[in-house]
């Protein structure tokens, strides 16, 4: 099955190549190749499954379709599939689709062959092979944010966030908010999509998700907006009090035909002097 020549090396040193450039934030992401099979035949890769308990990404048949139509114009002969090896899931050197699912569900509708690279990680973890996955898959297709709370729903903080997207309307990015602080945005996203979400104070959070809530309808349904609602509530520190005042002038405004401004400069201006009068700051 597996063809030792010079076509195979030089596929091994290029993909050996581009694994290594993935970012070595931790030592323990690195990945090691240990085979190559080019051209496995479908009955033979079929044999390897998706992680256990939902880790890998859901079949998109749209993406399987459009591979399907590349397949059928050009081979499969560029295409590589990563398959992991790994015991975290209970099974001694059990081998998993790392990357490349879709491209086995379209090769073989078409009876066509790929080329297959098995690897491991220089420490088997659970944790490590799942960002080693969400890594290889992220480049190849942005992976969305409920692909990520999916991989990590073992961790309760992907719980409380899949939970509360679903019953309060709100997005990913506005519970990352409300829920580590606002302190650093890019730092929250890498934690978000590495499996490191941990809340600082859920208490706390969970007062600031139920004044958010409180006004969600009375103010304007952008982003940049709820921007500004978190800084002013962190500000008040008292979310309640905050929430109930941006309430009251909410009815000032439909009173006079008027709405709160869309602007996030001019909305937190507002903001600004509800909270100055409400809390008595001069």
């Amino acid at each position: 099955m597996v063809r030792k020549n010079k076509t195979i090396f030089a596929l091994s040193l290029l993909i050996t190549k581009n694994i290594f450039k993935m970012k070595k934030t931790e030592s323990t992401l690195i990945a090691r190749l240990l085979k190559i099979y080019q051209e496995m035949k479908p009955k033979e890769y079929l044999k390897y499954s998706k992680l256990p308990n939902n880790h890998n990404r859901g079949v998109d048949e749209a993406q399987v379709k459009v591979l399907m139509e590349s397949f059928s114009k050009y081979g499969t002969a560029g295409t590589k599939v990563i398959i992991i090896r790994t015991m975290v899931f209970g099974k001694v050197n059990e081998e998993y689709i790392a990357d490349g699912q879709h491209s086995i569900i379209a090769a073989s509708r078409l009876d066509l062959p790929l080329n297959i690279l098995i690897v491991d990680l220089t420490e088997d973890t659970l944790m490590n092979v799942l960002r080693y996955v969400t890594s290889l898959n992220n480049t190849a297709k942005a992976w969305s944010n409920n692909n990520y709370i999916r991989t990590f729903y073992h961790i309760p903080e992907y719980q409380i966030f899949d939970k509360e997207i679903k019953a309060k309307g709100l997005t990913t990015t506005d519970l990352l908010y409300i829920f580590m602080g606002g302190a650093s945005k890019e730092h929250e996203v890498k934690a978000f999509k590495s499996g490191d979400l941990k809340f600082f104070d859920v208490d706390d959070s969970y007062e600031m998700l139920d004044a958010v809530v409180l006004v969600k309808n009375d103010i304007p349904n952008k982003a940049p907006v709820r921007r500004s609602l978190y800084k002013v509530l962190r500000l008040s520190k008292d979310y309640r009090k905050m929430a109930k005042a941006i309430l009251k002038a909410s009815k000032h405004l439909t009173k006079a035909n008027a709405k709160f401004s869309e602007n996030e400069t001019d909305f937190l201006a507002h903001l600004i002097d509800i909270y100055r009068a409400e809390f008595k700051i001069k």
